[in-house]
């Protein structure tokens, strides 16, 4: 006799049955279906809660929905990275309660975290008040396009710090530091990076590795505060109205030297 289920049918009533059978049947179908419907909307929740962590909303939803794949696995790819930080938090959280230190990092982290996202760009990492982003990763972009988002990001955070210090300022955050507010300060690389999920089965998380990334970070330690810092990689990208050529640098922890250029804070006119 032949086995219906066996090629893909979801039940099989011999005859002669009767409306016992075929009653009990339905009911077991029904079920069937239902639990297989949590499944799918468990799934793209767990899916959804995962990968927005790191990446824009729009992307989120068409990897949850199936209209976009997304390769994780760690690879070698191209990508932008920029590292960014707040100048003179540490020595502000000195003055505040630790519950005041923590409601404005939140605050901060949230408006920048928002800047990367409308750019285009992946929060790879928080770490304190830093902030490490990609750009070509996962999504691909083309290397121009990359530095554009980047670019765009620095600036839009930058312009962000200035709004918050302003509400800071209303707030007294800064009454018993006697500065008027912190800076921004910003590094940004373009080269070759291992990009995916990095971790294990009970947690991973979406980061990138390489001396690309150290470079990035090292380009934002060395920046002035209130400046972006960017590398040759990323300058080649801009206008020359938009950069001021600063000084090679010998970066901790990197073999060669770098040449750095300083980005204009607003885009040329």
């Amino acid at each position: 006799m032949k086995n219906y289920t066996e090629e893909g049918a979801d039940a099989y009533l011999s005859k002669p049955f009767n409306d016992r059978e075929l009653l009990a049947e339905a009911r077991n179908l029904l079920a069937l279906k239902e639990n297989e419907k949590r499944i799918l909307e468990l799934n793209s929740y767990l899916t959804e809660s995962v990968l927005k962590r790191f990446l824009p909303t729009a992307l989120v939803r068409k990897a949850a929905t199936g209209t976009l794949t997304l390769d994780l696995q760690p690879e070698p790819r191209l990508v932008t990275v920029l590292f960014s930080d707040i100048v003179g938090f540490t020595q502000l959280s000195n003055t505040l309660r630790s519950r005041k230190v923590a409601e404005i990092l939140n605050e901060y982290l949230e408006t920048m975290t928002k800047v990367v996202f409308d750019n285009g760009g992946t929060v790879d990492k928080f770490m304190g008040d830093a902030i490490l982003s990609l750009y070509g990763a996962p999504d691909d972009l083309t290397p121009n396009e990359q530095v554009r988002r980047a670019i765009n990001t620095a600036r839009a955070m930058q312009r962000s710090l200035v709004e918050l210090n302003q509400r800071w300022r209303s707030q007294g955050i800064f009454e018993t530091d006697g500065r008027q507010g912190v800076q921004f300060r910003c590094g940004i690389h373009q080269g070759t990076a291992v990009v995916g999920m990095f971790g294990s089965a009970q947690r991973a998380d979406y980061t990138a590795i390489g001396p690309s990334v150290n470079i990035a970070a090292r380009l934002q330690a060395a920046a002035v505060p209130g400046t972006i810092l960017v590398s040759a990689a990323v300058a080649d990208y801009l206008q020359e109205a938009e950069i001021t050529k600063g000084s090679p640098l010998e970066l901790k922890g990197i073999d060669e030297t770098v040449l750095t250029f300083m980005v204009t804070s607003e885009p040329m006119k």
